[in-house]
């Protein structure tokens, strides 16, 4: 029996692929044991967009009222007036902040929406981080006054944040430089601390969940080990666009900027899931990582000393699982602010499920399979839950 992690990668309305994926895993769960994803995970972790999605799992939404939320409320999140503003350099720089998502944008904004889609269902007020009773929930954020991130929990009932209202806790792991202003938390009466995106710490927080689960191992001296803990770990996709030492150098500040994302939040997602992987491996099952490359920019089969070529401009990059399904050639948007994207996404994460292959115990197994075999290979049980942790990480 195993204490069972699901862990929510950062990616802005890429998230619709996240959903998608929970969606498929919800419904093999109650085809199979009939309950819930907050049911059945004992902790669920969420990074920026990851964080609106174990936020909204850990309250009790289905996998479809997330999947609905970006389609329906992407377009608040990310307004179109906004994002054709970033369109233009020069604008951007003369007009400051304005080129920046508002977290509020008369009923728009991300504020907004997590104000609607995260209420107390039974009392209609705001949910707070402490509201959350069924499962144990951990949102990473990082506190820019601080210097340090900040692990936002339900199991530390004196922690500082411990009455905050979920939706600022999520808008504050979702505030991607870059894209977002900072956002301000009540620290106490008078003093306030800034965060931003959680991404910039740990855009794919399964080893954060993990050594929070440790934590209260060692704390409360219980029987609990590494070998009781399965983490079942959701990406957003892969930015795949190779950039030559040419294009690098002449990027500047501005270009630099532009790229941030894209080239610091991927190395530490896979970072996390390197390491996550190696300490996991004694016990092959116990380690589940769902995620695959946007599109195909790259020519041939990999080689041993020999770098693959990049495609010609009459060679269009495309989705392979699109491809392999349904024999259409399609490019899908690497952007993670344009909700014009949600239905090329949401098909991508579809042909994944149905022709995708995922490596799960030692092996190469459809991706539907290996779903399955994780709920098998670890059912539901009270027995290794550990006790709630007195503080973690404040």
């Amino acid at each position: 029996m195993t204490f069972k992690i699901l862990s929510l990668d950062g990616g802005g309305i890429r998230g619709v692929l996240s959903a998608t994926i929970l969606k498929e895993v919800e419904k093999t769960l109650i085809e199979k044991t009939g309950k819930k994803l907050h049911e059945y995970f004992d902790l669920v972790t969420g990074t920026s967009t990851g964080s609106i999605l174990a936020a909204g799992i850990a309250s009790g939404m289905s996998a479809s009222e997330l999947l609905e939320l970006y389609e329906k409320e992407g377009e608040n999140i990310f307004p179109k007036c906004v994002r054709w503003q970033r369109k233009w350099r020069l604008l951007g720089q003369l007009l400051g902040n304005h080129v920046l998502y508002p977290h509020e944008y008369g009923n728009q904004g991300l504020t907004n929406v997590l104000k609607r889609r995260l209420p107390n269902k039974e009392s209609g007020e705001p949910l707070t981080i402490q509201d959350i009773k069924e499962t144990q929930l951990l949102i990473p954020a990082y506190d820019v006054y601080s210097r340090n991130t900040t692990w936002f929990n339900n199991s530390s009932p004196t922690a500082w944040y411990s009455n905050l209202e979920l939706w600022k806790i999520c808008t504050a792991s979702s505030s991607a430089p870059t894209f977002f202003p900072p956002y301000e938390l009540p620290y106490n009466a008078e003093q306030s601390l800034p965060h931003i995106d959680g991404g910039v710490s740990a855009n794919n927080p399964a080893l954060m969940a993990i050594a929070h689960a440790l934590q209260i191992e060692r704390q409360n001296k219980s029987n609990f080990n590494l070998n009781d803990i399965a983490v079942f770990s959701i990406g957003t996709g892969n930015t795949t666009c190779p950039y030559t030492y040419k294009e690098v150098k002449g990027w500047g500040q501005l270009g630099w900027a532009g790229h941030l994302p894209d080239m610091f939040m991927s190395p530490a997602t896979q970072n996390s899931e390197q390491i996550c992987y190696q300490i996991l491996g004694s016990v092959k099952q116990n380690y589940l990582r769902l995620d695959f490359d946007l599109n195909e920019r790259l020519k041939g089969e990999t080689k041993p000393g020999l770098l693959r070529k990049t495609l010609t401009k009459r060679d269009k990059p495309y989705n392979k699982y699109i491809a392999e399904q349904i024999n259409e050639y399609q490019e899908v948007s690497e952007e993670i602010d344009n909700p014009d994207n949600c239905p090329e996404l949401i098909k991508a994460a579809q042909c994944y499920l149905e022709c995708g292959k995922v490596y799960y115990e030692e092996e190469k197994v459809p991706v539907r399979s290996a779903i399955q075999r994780f709920i098998d290979l670890h059912p539901m049980t009270e027995e290794v839950k550990p006790p709630q942790l007195a503080e973690v990480n404040q």
